[in-house]
Order: structure tokens, then C-alpha cells, then sequence
């Protein structure tokens, strides 16, 4: 599978609860309204849970300020992913969806890039 991973930092002025309100309950839709024209695979939209181990967890000053959210979007192959961005209709949703994300994304402050899922672990049974 390719894969893009985005981390992402929300816009300045806007709250934790602003932020996601618009990456989950707008821009989120967008791209599974879309996901045929795109041809994405699976998207995994991520945000740090406010959780009694998260100090322990996180490395606190290694990085600052933390990631917001992390995006994942997969496509089965590289002719699909190639296809989101070469067909003229998924170039116009994905102009949708980069204007769309001038309203909450920091994009100097996120990062993302193109990769291959190596998977470590499988998932587990659910108990």
C-alpha cells in the first residue's frame, strides 16, 4: 500500500475543540465523500487523547509544540495513488480539499510524506 502520513499543527487562534470540530466534521466528509474519486483505500484521522498516562508517554520538550493530529491516507497501489494526483477530477477535489485546509491546518508547522506501511506487529484479535 502507499501511504501519505500528515502531521498536523491547527491554525493559530484556533482552539483544541475549533481544530477538531473542522478536521473531523468538515474536511474529514470531504474526503470520504470523495473517496472513489480519489481512490483512497482507508483514511485514519488521529488526535492525541487527553489521557492520565499521556505525560508519561509523551517526550515533553523534545517536541514543541506538539502535533495536533495526525492524518493517514492509503491507496492499494501506486497506479491509485498516482491517480489521485493526475486525474483531472481528483485534482479538483484535491483543491477542495487543500483550500479547505487553509481554515485549520498550520501548514508550516505540520509535515507529511509519501510511504510504504511496514507492518511489525499484525493487528490483534479484539478480546
Amino acid at each position: 500500500m502507499f501511504k501519505i502520513i500528515y502531521c498536523i499543527r491547527k491554525k493559530a487562534g484556533l482552539t483544541r475543540e475549533q481544530f477538531l470540530s473542522h478536521w473531523l466534521g468538515v474536511h474529514g466528509p470531504i474526503v470520504v465523500e470523495n473517496q472513489a474519486v480519489l481512490r483512497i483505500a482507508r483514511y485514519v484521522q488521529t488526535a492525541p487523547l487527553e489521557h492520565d498516562f499521556s505525560a508519561r508517554v509523551e517526550r515533553r520538550g523534545v517536541l514543541d509544540p506538539a502535533y495536533d493530529g495526525v492524518a493517514e491516507l492509503y491507496w492499494a497501489d501506486e497506479t491509485d495513488f498516482r491517480h489521485a494526483f493526475a486525474d483531472g477530477e481528483a485534482l479538483r477535489i484535491q483543491k477542495i480539499l487543500a483550500d479547505d485546509e487553509r481554515n485549520f491546518v498550520d501548514h508550516a508547522g505540520s509535515a507529511r510524506w509519501i510511504s510504504r506501511e511496514i507492518v511489525a506487529v499484525p493487528c490483534a484479535p479484539t478480546r
